[in-house]
């Protein structure tokens, strides 16, 4: 009779077993500590650099945190928001009139301008969360034109004269220093805050309301809460940033206070960078920007045909690419760093 030897190891059933045995995965934190020592190793360059690249990576670092901010309503929440210039543009006049007219800070300021935004967004959250889909992003679209119809109309707010600022610091590196500093130390919150969001339960929450808001509910989920608590943050986010913006110009007025086209181009930026991600609206921040100076400097060079193009017609190309990633690359580039797990449910 046959005898099987059991002292010897199959090798065969051992690499079968090495291989199905779970790799050391890499700690969920270890990206987010990548990106903040990567936001730690830009603070030289404000020294180093042209003070115009000092300037563009300071506005891509602006646009950053407006939308991190941003993204946890519309991105993870799924609810498409037009009022970022609204929510930044209380934050810019409340610092900028703190300013001029009581003499604070611009440090005071920009924190004064956190209370702002909590009396801006919960009264128009409470308003308007009750509104879904396109009744709620044409209600947002339209409350950056009624804040600039407002700010118009009222004398105390500076009307269309607008409202000047004293930066802290005089001289154009240091005052280009300060405000890129000021907005690496912002966008490390921001990045912070959104993978905070992005790994709790108020994240899985806000995914839950995106998917389906009512199923949410019968879950247990308190759908208005969670989304007031998302508009407060993102809010907050916007306004912080807007507090610095409002000393680095030096003087602000209605009409580039509360642009269309700055909430136009934070959608962008998620949709570009990817939606429902805590790092994605980071690059698209530094993408849209560098684009869109690109753009701005080579479009009116171009004479096709002998015909002039306008600088206007920039807008042209974002808006193409928007509408290219929102029905093509759903996941932004972002999703290009994503393991994906199942199917993936459309929205």
């Amino acid at each position: 009779m046959a005898t099987t030897r059991t002292d010897v190891p199959d090798t065969a059933l051992a690499s079968v077993r090495a291989a199905s045995r779970p790799g050391r995965r890499v700690p969920t934190w270890a990206p987010l500590v990548l990106v903040l020592a990567l936001l730690a190793a830009m603070s030289p360059l404000a020294y180093t650099l042209k003070l115009g690249i000092v300037t563009t990576l300071t506005t891509a670092l602006l646009y950053a945190v407006v939308a991190l901010g941003w993204n946890l309503l519309s991105g993870y929440g799924g609810y498409l928001n037009f009022g970022a210039s609204a929510f930044m543009g209380a934050g810019v006049y409340a610092a900028a009139l703190l300013n001029s007219k009581a003499g604070w800070s611009m440090w005071a300021g920009m924190g004064a301008a956190m209370v702002v935004a909590a009396l801006v967004a919960l009264p128009v959250g409470v308003a308007t969360l009750r509104l879904r889909g396109f009744y709620f992003a044409i209600f947002t679209l339209v409350l950056a034109t009624l804040a600039q119809v407002v700010v118009l109309n009222t004398p105390a707010l500076g009307g269309p004269l607008g409202v000047y600022t004293d930066a802290p610091v005089t001289g154009a590196r240091n005052l280009a220093a300060l405000f890129y500093l000021t907005l690496l130390a912002c966008t490390a919150l921001a990045v912070v805050l959104s993978f905070a969001v992005e790994h709790s339960r108020f994240g899985y929450a806000l995914r839950a309301i995106r998917e389906d808001e009512d199923a949410a509910a019968v879950l247990g989920v308190r759908t208005s809460e969670v989304k007031l608590w998302a508009l407060l943050l993102g809010a907050a986010l916007a306004v912080l940033a807007g507090g610095g913006y409002a000393f680095r110009t030096g003087y602000i007025e209605p009409f580039g206070t509360f642009n269309v086209a700055f909430s136009l181009d934070i959608v962008l930026v998620c949709v570009i960078g990817g939606l429902g991600s805590w790092y994605g609206p980071l690059i698209g921040a530094f993408i849209v920007v560098q684009l869109e100076d690109w753009l701005r400097t080579t479009v009116p060079d171009l004479h096709p045909f002998g015909a002039t193009i306008p600088a206007e017609a920039s807008r042209l190309v974002l808006g193409v690419l928007l509408i290219v990633f929102a029905l093509y690359a759903r996941r932004g580039i972002a999703g290009l760093f994503r393991r994906r797990r199942g199917r993936q449910l459309g929205v």
